[in-house]
């Protein structure tokens, strides 16, 4: 089943919100087989939303809008579908009397432009409302339009309870699947070579690369009744590019580096603990966001400024003073000074140059890392690129790399 995503709003356009709900949606359809293969943002536009949904039904037989389903004058998506659709807007009396109740029940005055939310197009079918936009399907040629708010959460739920259901029953059993191979500091290019005629080979699973932020993933994608069968496919074709990579392939179950580390941290009862400059904090804010952060995340000091370093981490003035704010020694003295002073068994630490001007000499995107375990400490310069949030997580996911690669060398024979 071909499926096509719209966004509606002029927000989207104008670049004032990002498109999440595309994102989420197609995550969605993936797990039941249903391939997107078209996203579309519209503005708040009656004739430029009209031909949009025209141009889905005419090639995609599940067509999910997200967006203008309120109670104001630029929320048209039901005028649109609609028109597109050669219908009449018809109000739902059950779905009037709700949004009444709505209001009732939290004591609040409800202006009658709310009311304008009941108005479907004819033969349409409601989906109950999450919070005050209800939402509603409609069959046209081919295709089932499908009419949610822009709102997340209410998105969320109503994809979850209505959308999902209806197409799985259309679509048959089938479902799609990806796994990623990660690779750090190793090219996009590199990568492809090393796998170039397991890329000629491909069928199904299919080979697909991404790269930024420092990593080279290789994402594997592959279609099958149900997931047991999909993950079979898989398999074997992930097993192959893991042993042409070797060592540059970072462990599997995560698709992120940060979940690889903070999993295998875990998993050896490792305490982390990070010392950032160049990365100002972003280490360990993305080392709380990973699953079971509490059992082995103790902190982070954010020492920016050479001072900071000096007074705050306990780096050696000699080392400043010799080798710099920016070099491998700070680096590994600053990982060092993670662990000492939150007594734990792993540090990470990044310091360097994000720009747009030199320091001490090394122009922009200079990064060194440093990791620290159990009395064993590492450095290593990378070559950032890129603007400046892009260079900070290049050095986030090399700090992490490194550490990762300390601690699988300390596990082996």
């Amino acid at each position: 089943m071909r499926a096509e995503v719209i966004g509606v709003g002029t927000e989207l356009l104008l670049g004032q919100i990002a498109n999440t709900n595309a994102k989420h949606i197609s995550t969605a359809l993936a797990t039941i087989g249903v391939d997107v293969l078209w996203h579309t943002a519209v503005g708040d536009n009656l004739g430029r939303i009209e031909e949009a949904v025209r141009t889905a039904t005419g090639r995609s037989e599940a067509v999910i809008i997200t967006g203008g389903l309120g109670p104001t004058s630029d929320d048209i998506t039901a005028e649109g579908v609609a028109a597109a659709t050669g219908r009449s807007l018809i109000r739902d009396d059950l779905l009037a009397a709700r949004i009444r109740g709505f209001f009732e029940s939290r004591g609040r005055a409800m202006a009658e432009s709310n009311l304008k939310q009941a108005d479907l197009p004819e033969g349409a079918t409601p989906i109950e409302a999450e919070g005050t936009a209800p939402g509603f399907y409609v069959e046209h040629d081919d295709a089932v339009i499908f009419c949610l708010p822009g709102v997340p959460w209410e998105m969320d739920a109503m994809l979850a309870k209505t959308v999902l259901p209806v197409l799985r029953e259309r679509s048959g059993d089938a479902v799609t699947v990806s796994r990623h191979v990660l690779t750090v500091g190793v090219g996009e290019s590199a990568v492809a070579h090393a796998i170039a005629d397991i890329v000629d080979a491909q069928t199904n699973p299919t080979i697909a690369f991404l790269a930024g932020g420092g990593v080279a993933r290789v994402r594997l994608t592959a279609k099958a009744p149900d997931e047991a069968r999909a993950e079979a496919l898989i398999q074997p074709v992930e097993a192959a590019i893991r042993d042409r990579l070797g060592d540059a392939a970072l462990e599997p179950g995560e698709d992120s580096v940060v979940g690889v580390f903070s999993s295998l941290a875990r998993g050896h009862n490792l305490k982390v603990a990070a010392a950032e400059s160049l990365t100002g904090g972003l280490l360990g804010a993305n080392l709380t966001e990973a699953e079971g952060a509490s059992d082995f995340f103790h902190g982070s000091l954010v020492c920016y400024s050479t001072e900071a370093k000096r007074a705050v981490a306990g780096v050696d003035p000699a080392i400043l003073d010799e080798h710099g704010a920016v070099s491998a020694e700070c680096a590994a003295a600053l990982a060092e000074a993670a662990a000492r002073r939150f007594g734990a068994d792993v540090g990470v630490a990044t310091t360097g140059v994000a720009g747009p001007a030199e320091q001490e000499g090394h122009a922009p995107g200079t990064i060194f890392v440093g990791a620290h375990l159990r009395g064993q400490t590492e450095a290593r310069r990378v070559q950032g690129y890129g603007n400046r949030s892009n260079m900070r997580v290049i050095a986030l996911n090399s700090a992490l790399d490194l550490a990762r690669r300390m601690i699988v060398d300390s596990s082996k024979p």
